[in-house]
């Protein structure tokens, strides 16, 4: 039986579990609902399972015979976004919803989860099912790494979901896919004044605004055309009446990069540019970075790994190996500092109410989208452990 066909069979187990997750949405490191399923769905498949940290879970399928270690890893957090779909499964958390399909994630790696364990036989070695939370603001990935789990793995392997790729397609790129992507927060401590006497005052504001306008000649200036990069302000905040001379200002932002050069180069710069913009005009400058990925670049041989299996669930014209780099980031990436490994989009889009972009209030997977990643699971731990 094809590795396809037995997915198939689960597919409605597989819808269970996902409309459940679907439905009972969890922010990062919060996720104890989600978590109290897996464990206990784990449990019933007879399969070996502990927590990482507070919401983490790994289950463990020991084959008893010497041999390699996968490591597969979904990611189960929601994001703090209304909900507008009108649909029986919708989001019963008011401003938290899945709409980057996680819980896809958690449920086709559940779904492959039983189909492994009845080709137990035929494997060596063993396979790691990471559960882990917090992947949208950066985090779970190191509660992983910090616990030891990585120390004997031999490859890494996880899917996402591609809402502009259609239910049956498989993206499995070689080398840089996605990119790193780093947090920082600007705090400006200026000195309120009158409006009308700045001289007697230090401008927040007006220095926040120039140390914004000035980070976005960095990339273009500094970097590498082939390479490139963004830095991206997303909030800001300062002042207190129309007539004061602001005496606080906060950026925040992200920075992203495909190259670890690169990304310290524009991490550099932004400290740079914001401590000689305060000095200029008087104010006080306090830079804070969080690495929230690193850059996700697959292993050429496990990339051709990957795309041998996906060619025994799907013909060829279905596998994309050259799809554009994308900018969007994954924590996935941090796995690729212990062992080689593969991250592969899964096309997820069956029609207009399918299509909408990730983190949008109207997002959602058709459910074949789940039967070919639980399909690709399967196939790809049993061709890289036999």
């Amino acid at each position: 039986m094809s590795s396809l066909t037995e997915a198939q069979e689960i597919k409605e187990y597989m819808i269970e579990q996902r409309n459940f997750f679907h439905a009972h949405p969890e922010l990062g490191l919060k996720e104890f609902t989600t978590a109290d399923r897996i464990e206990s769905e784990l449990s019933k498949a007879g399969i070996t399972n502990r927590r990482i940290g507070k919401t983490g879970i790994l289950g463990t399928i020991d084959t008893g015979r010497p041999g390699k270690t996968l490591f597969v890893r979904a990611d189960i957090d929601a994001l703090p976004i209304q909900e507008i779909n009108n649909v029986s499964y919708k989001s019963k958390v008011p401003g938290v919803m899945h709409a980057c399909g996680h819980d896809g994630h958690a449920a086709s790696l559940l779904g492959a989860a039983k189909l492994l364990l009845n080709h137990k036989e035929e494997m060596n070695g063993k396979i790691l099912l990471a559960f882990q939370p917090a992947e949208e603001i950066g985090k779970g990935a190191h509660d992983f790494i910090d616990a030891g789990i990585l120390k004997d793995v031999d490859r890494v392997y996880g899917i996402h979901f591609s809402s502009n790729l259609p239910v049956g397609s498989y993206a499995i790129k070689t080398g840089e896919c996605m990119a790193s992507c780093d947090y920082f927060k600007i705090t400006i401590t200026g000195k309120t004044a009158h409006v009308s006497r700045p001289q007697d005052g230090a401008d927040a504001l007006f220095t926040g605004a120039v140390i914004a306008s000035q980070l976005q000649t960095i990339v273009p200036r500094l970097i590498s055309p082939v390479e490139s990069g963004v830095i991206g302000v997303g909030t800001f905040h300062s002042g207190t009446s129309y007539n004061i001379v602001a005496g606080s200002a906060v950026l925040e932002g992200t920075t992203r990069a495909f190259s670890s050069d690169s990304r310290k180069k524009i991490n550099d710069s932004v400290i740079r540019i914001a401590e000689n913009v305060g000095a200029e005009y008087g104010t006080d400058i306090d830079v804070f970075f969080d690495a929230f990925a690193d850059p996700c670049c697959n292993d050429a041989e496990s990339a051709k790994e990957q795309y041998s299996s996906a060619l025994k669930i799907v013909d060829s014209e279905k596998i994309i190996t050259d799809a554009e780099k994308r900018f969007g980031a994954d924590n996935f990436a941090d796995y690729f500092r212990a062992a080689k490994g593969c991250y592969t989009f899964v096309g997820s889009s069956g029609g207009p109410s399918t299509s909408w972009a990730h983190h949008n209030g109207h997002f959602d997977l058709d459910p074949d989208s789940l039967v070919y990643a639980a399909a690709l699971h399967l196939q790809y731990a049993l061709d890289y452990l036999k």
